[in-house]
């Protein structure tokens, strides 16, 4: 083949460079409306619901505590991957769930909580919210397996057990941020600052169920402690889940206790804080107390219980996931009677 002369080549380029232009702003073009088409389809994917496994709330464990590790204001990276990672699993291309995020300022750093609304079937009761809350930060220096990663993996797996149901009342799952030191309790924590936009909007939350620590279980007498006060509220074996009551939510303690039995073999004990109110002692749901709201707390106890609370041996390879699987299930039984109250004879 005879080589180009200078000017025969200039000619080629002149005349190849808008063909070859074309041919790639064609291409373009396809790989972007294609991969805008992926989008949409993921956008519009239809949660499924998936039944309460063990092997779920493994991997949300393990991928909060040990994959990211402890999660706090101080190591704003991973407090921010915690973040990314609940909403892209619980997202439309994962899961399928349109998450909202509610953001809020704390000294200038932007926060996240996530948000899902699973809206009543039509009704009368569809605007009546049942609130599930666990939070996804730890403590300084603790990968935070059992706080609270444990509530975490919770609330990400009752989100899809409950996905395409049919209940009277609207169930809405938020997955709240600061709710360790230095920010508990305070106006800088997700939860102050939810509970706030929910009295603004005038949402109609009739209970906040709270996650606070569901897989420590212990069987030796004297595992368990009980907080200073007038009473002496648990056994001295740490093989139960407490459910925890504030003034408002106490007249479900019956009913919801006999659901949680129905739903497992896991001994609960159920408490309210009329004679006890240090039992109200989870910031996320002395918060949801104090703005006036029905609070239901579900906790293994926390340091009542647990030698390795807020410390840095709170690692995955320490819950007892086959006792954290039938709290799971106790819950979700608990739930479904919330979602559906039975109507009262007159």
């Amino acid at each position: 083949m005879p080589l180009l002369t200078p000017q025969q080549t200039v000619r080629f380029v002149i005349l190849g460079l808008p063909i070859g232009l074309i041919l790639t702003g064609t291409l373009a073009m396809f790989i972007y409306f294609k991969v805008d088409e992926v989008h949409e389809e993921q956008s519009s994917r239809v949660p499924v619901r998936r039944l309460l496994n063990d092997a779920d709330l493994r991997a949300q464990v393990r991928t909060l505590a040990a994959g990211i590790g402890s999660r706090h204001v101080g190591v704003p990276e991973t407090l921010s991957s915690a973040q990314k990672y609940i909403q892209s699993t619980l997202g439309p291309a994962n899961l399928g769930f349109q998450v909202s995020r509610h953001e809020f300022e704390a000294d200038g750093q932007t926060y996240y909580n996530l948000v899902i609304d699973l809206p009543g079937a039509p009704g009368p009761r569809a605007g009546e919210i049942v609130l599930v809350t666990a939070n996804y930060d730890s403590t300084a220096g603790s990968p935070g397996a059992n706080a609270n990663a444990t509530g975490t993996a919770a609330l990400m797996s009752l989100a899809q057990s409950f996905a395409g149901s049919a209940s009277a009342r609207t169930l809405r799952f938020a997955a709240l941020v600061n709710e360790s030191p230095p920010y508990a309790g305070t106006p800088r924590s997700g939860s102050v600052a939810y509970a706030a936009s929910l009295r603004t909007r005038q949402d109609n939350v009739v209970a906040v169920v709270s996650l606070e620590g569901l897989g420590c279980y212990l069987d030796a007498p004297g595992s368990q402690k009980s907080p200073a006060g007038p009473a002496t509220p648990f056994p001295d074996t740490g093989n139960f889940l407490a459910l925890i009551a504030n003034p408002a939510g106490a007249p479900w303690l019956g009913p919801l206790g006999a659901e949680f039995t129905t739903a497992t073999r896991l001994p609960l004990e159920p408490e309210d804080t009329t004679s006890l109110p240090a039992l109200m002692g989870s910031a996320t749901a002395r918060t949801f107390d104090q703005a006036g709201f029905p609070v239901l707390l579900l906790t293994d106890t926390g340091a009542l219980r647990d030698p390795h609370f807020h410390q840095p041996g709170d690692t995955p390879d320490r819950i007892d996931y086959l006792r954290f699987l039938e709290a799971v299930r106790g819950i979700e039984g608990m739930l479904r009677s919330l979602l559906n109250p039975v109507p009262v004879r007159s």
